[in-house]
């Protein structure tokens, strides 16, 4: 069985049906006792949720001991009520834990506008904290999903100097998935022990690369954020370049991995689409270059109906007027097949093509030849299925 975050020494975890989905788990908590440091980052919604607004002040100035995550109902742009409803809840999940209120981040997904069904909550808290010290991941991974098919988890361990570290971690997200930071909610927890400051660095660094390379719909919520607490197990001394370089590089696996999980199971998506950007004049114009290509409906759906029309790459590739870009240099292939070179079209068998674009992974692999840098985004086809999925959810 797949490892999770309680496999790590000192997290627990756990999660009920509370009644506010109409069925199915939806009210769950990561607790971390004795950690030592938190980061995290957030959506930059102007309509951001109170649980956003929350979290975002306790972390400032206070180390996270604890989230509490309810799905079904996002408790967002619901007015002072929906403020007064976070705290409430804030408050009680504190004096069941015996930790201040500002150890207590919040998290919450599911549909707009909607005052949470308190009684139900309140209920579900209750019941839930009243044996904090479950290792239930797993039941937390499906409990934070909407309209996600599956569970999405992480665990990585990797060597950092003399120790062996380990990053898990679990996200939601299938729909409004688009830049602005984390694109959805993930939890990640490490046995590391490092500074607040610098754990926060690298849990931006490494939604950099990942999270925010990640494209379903264009479309950001209004509730996103990601998470990491650090249980200080094993201490990683952050003047140690090395050492940290090491644990930067496990965080950014762990988070690409789960941001290529969103990517497939995008609402009605079929295919799993990944752009590789490579000899770019700067990471920056890698990154503007690979999400134009990933965000495309028109590419999308050419990947959708496994149809080899290669102008749309173009065409994405090309309209933003700010991207350093020689067209007469550029080269695009998909998958082994070379299908444009040194801006020109290469004469190639699209029936063969075809066939590639039928794999459940398509690979566009765009080289510019103008520069060294590189960047690779993620995203899926678009599909009837997303139409009929987003029409239904009310």
């Amino acid at each position: 069985m797949k490892q999770t975050i309680t496999d790590l020494e000192g997290v627990y975890a756990n999660a009920i049906d509370a009644g506010i989905k109409a069925d199915g788990l939806d009210l769950a908590y990561i607790y971390v006792p004795d950690a030592v440091a938190s980061a995290a980052v957030f959506t930059q919604h102007k309509f951001s949720a109170s649980s956003v607004s929350y979290t975002k002040r306790c972390i400032k100035h206070n180390t996270l001991k604890a989230i509490i995550i309810n799905s079904g109902n996002a408790n967002a742009v619901t007015g002072k009520q929906g403020h007064q409803d976070t705290k409430t809840i804030v408050k009680l999940v504190a004096e069941k834990l015996n930790i201040k209120a500002n150890q207590v981040g919040i998290a919450a997904t599911g549909i707009i506008g909607k005052l949470l069904p308190m009684k139900k909550v309140e209920s579900g808290l209750n019941k839930l904290l009243h044996s904090p010290t479950k290792k239930h991941a797993n039941a937390v991974a499906e409990a934070i999903l909407t309209t996600d098919l599956v569970s999405k988890t992480t665990f990585i361990e990797k060597k950092v100097g003399k120790k062996m570290v380990a990053i898990a971690g679990m996200t939601k997200g299938s729909g409004m998935i688009a830049p602005n930071m984390a694109t959805t909610l993930g939890f990640l927890v490490t046995n590391a022990n490092l500074p607040q400051a610098i754990l926060q660095r690298c849990l931006t660094t490494a939604v950099k690369l990942s999270y925010n390379m990640l494209s379903v719909d264009t479309d950001t919520s209004t509730n996103d954020m990601l998470v990491c607490l650090a249980t200080g197990q094993y201490k990683i001394n952050p003047t140690d370049k090395p050492s940290l370089d090491a644990f930067q590089d496990a965080l950014n696996e762990a988070a690409i991995d789960l941001a290529k999980q969103i990517a497939k199971d995008g609402e009605g998506a079929s295919k799993l689409i990944q752009v590789d950007v490579r000899n770019a004049v700067n990471v920056q114009g890698a990154q503007k270059i690979a999400k134009l290509v990933v965000d495309s409906p028109l590419v999308k759906t050419a990947i959708h109906g496994e149809d080899p029309n290669w102008g749309r790459i173009v065409m994405a590739i090309g309209k933003d007027t700010s991207i350093k870009l020689n067209p007469e240099k550029v080269s695009i292939k998909i998958g082994d097949f070379s299908i444009f070179s040194n801006g020109a079209p290469i004469d190639f068998d699209r029936q063969l093509l075809k066939k590639e674009l039928a794999n459940s992974t398509i690979f566009i692999i765009i080289d510019c030849a103008i520069g060294n840098a590189s960047a690779t985004a993620w995203g899926c086809d678009l599909t009837k299925g997303y139409i009929d999925i987003n029409t239904d959810y009310n």
